[in-house]
């Protein structure tokens, strides 16, 4: 597949699993996939750069993040990492490449710690990093309120089209409202929301909405390896061509190129 814009683009969610930590209580059985694994497998033409996601079975260890970031040579790579309030050594991981936190606030996880952003944001901000959340669409109205308790011009990134259901105009609107703020970004990664993975159609309205109206804080990831994904596990050649599809070079150029180099400091 040709590169749909200039390079280099980035894909702005990936994970990677040590090949040696015990995962004795998590709630899924992680891949031990690695960044050359990575390369192998969905590092499609053109992609030069890459966002590591802190997985949430790793939870504040961020030990095998800071080896990758430090040891690889042959794409850029930019960290999100996860702390609590008692994590030390932030400057280390900031010389490393990380440039935000994320926090899980899943109902269907059993997590909630959008209580704690206001004191993991504060934390985030002494470094210049910002917050990335993996929320969903009935958490919208709690986070609104919480916007304005952030450090001031810190950006808030939300994972996973936000967790909207592809036909919900209300999750949408409400995604939206977010977005209005002027401080919400959206991670444009569709396979945990589509019902129809492959082609991901089903997302193409809101696709079209979010980068008509907000083009300058909308970015792409592919989620790979695609923790807890039913086979055949998703293709980030697939993703781009939609995109493709249904955006024009100009949105296509910010989504995947200009605003991860913005707001990753590549």
């Amino acid at each position: 597949m040709r590169p749909p814009v200039a390079a280099p683009l980035c894909d702005c969610h990936i994970h990677v699993f040590s090949p040696d930590r015990v995962y004795a209580e998590a709630s899924y059985r992680p891949p031990r996939k690695s960044i050359e694994a990575f390369r192998r497998e969905a590092q499609v033409a053109g992609m030069g750069r890459a966002v590591l996601v802190q997985a949430s079975i790793d939870g504040s260890d961020n030990s095998h993040l800071l080896e990758v970031l430090r040891n690889t040579t042959d794409i850029e790579l930019r960290g999100v990492a996860m702390i609590d309030e008692h994590s030390q050594n932030l400057a280390e991981l900031d010389a490393a490449g990380v440039r935000a936190i994320r926090i899980q606030d899943r109902s269907r996880l059993g997590i909630n710690d959008l209580p704690r952003l206001p004191a993991l944001a504060a934390r985030a901000a002494e470094q210049g990093w910002h917050v990335e959340l993996n929320t969903e669409p009935q958490r919208y109205a709690a986070l609104q309120a919480r916007l304005g308790e952030l450090p001031a011009g810190q950006a808030l990134v939300l994972d996973h089209f936000g967790q909207i259901a592809p036909d919900s105009t209300a999750d949408l609107a409400g995604l939206s409202r977010l977005l209005d703020s002027g401080r919400v970004w959206v991670k444009l990664a569709p396979t945990r929301v589509s019902r129809q993975p492959g082609r991901y159609d089903d997302l193409a309205a809101p696709l079209r909405h979010l980068l008509t109206q907000y083009t300058e804080r909308c970015l792409w990831g592919s989620d790979w390896p695609h923790v807890m994904t039913a086979e055949p596990l998703p293709q980030s050649a697939d993703m781009l061509a939609f995109l493709q599809r249904e955006l024009d070079a100009r949105q296509l150029q910010a989504c995947l190129v200009d605003n991860p180099a913005r707001l990753y400091r590549f």
